[in-house]
């Protein structure tokens, strides 16, 4: 990352237009520039009135310049996403899609950047991290620290490093799921529920502390606001402003914020470009996508978390989490709304969903309904299952099973000058012969062969 950078010019030397071009370089690759000028330490001495004013006046311009310049940033406080999924359900591949965004991607949209999709896994936990740009600033606006915790759940005491008591009022939780196995989707997402769950109950946080993140919760959800709303701002949700205080906040729902970690949490369900394949392998059909999502967003409801679809193969969404996700970690302005028509496409925002909202999907139903079992209704597909109870097959050898069929066609065990087995004997229980023969050996060889025609001339 960037340092902070202290030059020093010797007495003597000039503050010339050649050191304001310096210092436009370090400014781009360092956090802060701060000189040590001879000046600072010459206003002590006695000197005139003109010439101390004006060096005094040199140097509180400079100190006015790096504050200025830094002080936008120090009030960013430092920020972490917590990634948690099932192996393979392409958690890394998210995380990269996110690290693609460069200045040319503001919070409004724009850019199409392409991406290398690093599909390397490590073994326990990963962290990197996501420049977040802003329109107002020209250089990086934030650094979101990103940990990617391994889909195995023998790792989750890592969950310490990462989200601690310390640092919990600043993280942002991410599940990740994979649509490409939709029959494991709604038990990932109830699993990786449960242990962000278990670990924030198990910190040792001050309960009036944990009754203000609950609270802030409460808030964002209730305060979100639908950009497609005639008269809304585009800062849905969070915040936002002033204003924020005038507003009248709904109640909860039924089924809303039920279990509230004090953290957001966003449901992210990967490889929704493989809806096409499983109607043709599957028989899937629009109900059973339909019946699908109302589990998805029940489970996200409770919870108040986010749920987007996503695809990495064709950027479906991509930009859109982005947004949404330096929104929820830095309140910037946002301006999306929901869409639950495209079934490929989903995005539920915090704060929009509800029962009655959920419940029309079991309207469109007529063969499935809303208290059917998830794993009645989308089994995992027989051929995908592995085998049950059945024993290793070993194959015989190539002369064992030629003697058998040998036996089988009637045909006599010697033909020619073939040497015959003996009954019960195998030809892998015979001692080995090599290539190399005694003239003893060689000699009953040729007495055998001789006698043969005369044998049969008999």
């Amino acid at each position: 990352g960037k340092i902070p950078f202290c030059l020093k010019i010797e007495e003597g030397e000039a503050f010339t237009t050649a050191s304001l071009a310096f210092d436009g370089c370090l400014r781009s690759l360092c956090v802060g520039v701060y000189y040590l000028h001879p000046a600072a330490a010459m206003l002590e001495k006695p000197k005139t009135k003109d010439a101390g004013q004006q060096q005094e006046d040199l140097w509180s311009s400079i100190l006015n310049d790096v504050r200025t310049s830094s002080a936008p940033r120090q009030r960013v406080a430092a920020k972490n996403l917590l990634v948690v999924g099932d192996i393979n359900s392409g958690k890394n591949t998210v995380v990269s899609r996110l690290r693609q965004q460069d200045k040319s991607v503001t919070p409004g949209g724009g850019g199409n950047a392409p991406v290398e999709v690093d599909e390397s896994r490590g073994c326990g936990m990963e962290y990197t991290y996501v420049d977040v740009n802003y329109e107002d600033f020209d250089d990086v606006f934030a650094r979101l620290g990103v940990w990617i915790l391994d889909g195995d759940e023998k790792y989750r005491p890592l969950l310490n490093y990462c989200l601690s008591d310390g640092n919990i009022s600043d993280a942002v939780a991410m599940v990740v799921l994979d649509l490409s196995k939709p029959w494991t989707a709604l038990a990932s997402l109830q699993r990786w529920l449960s242990v962000l769950r278990e670990h924030v109950n198990s910190l040792k946080i001050d309960p009036k502390r944990r009754k203000e993140m609950e609270e802030k919760q409460v808030k964002f959800f209730q305060s979100y606001v639908d950009p497609s709303d005639e008269g809304a701002t585009a800062s849905a949700g969070g915040s936002g402003g002033a204003g924020d205080e005038e507003k009248v906040l709904l109640p909860l729902g039924e089924d809303a914020l039920v279990e509230n970690l004090g953290i957001p949490i966003i449901v992210v369900a990967t490889k929704s470009d493989a809806f096409t394949l499983l109607e043709k392998e599957d028989d899937y059909s629009e109900e059973h996508f339909d019946f699908i999502q109302m589990h998805l967003r029940r489970v996200c409801l409770r919870y108040g978390a986010a749920l987007a679809y996503a695809s990495a193969k064709d950027s479906r969404n991509c930009e859109l989490l982005y947004r949404y996700l330096i929104h929820v970690a830095y309140d910037l302005p946002f301006g999306d709304s929901a869409t639950v028509v495209d079934r490929d496409a989903i995005f539920v925002p915090c704060g929009w969903d509800s029962g009655k909202k959920i419940s029309l999907l079991q309207d469109q139903m007529s063969t499935m309904s809303g208290d059917d079992a998830f794993e009645d209704r989308i089994p995992e597909p027989p051929s995908r299952k592995p085998p049950q109870d059945q024993q290793p097959v070993t194959s015989e050898g190539d002369q064992i099973f030629l003697l058998r069929q040998q036996a089988h066609l009637g045909i006599p065990a010697t033909s020619g000058g073939a040497t015959q087995t003996r009954a019960g004997e195998t030809p892998t229980s015979r001692p080995a012969t090599t290539n190399s023969r005694s003239p003893r050996a060689e000699r009953k060889t040729a007495t055998t062969t001789a006698a043969g025609p005369t044998t049969a001339a008999v």
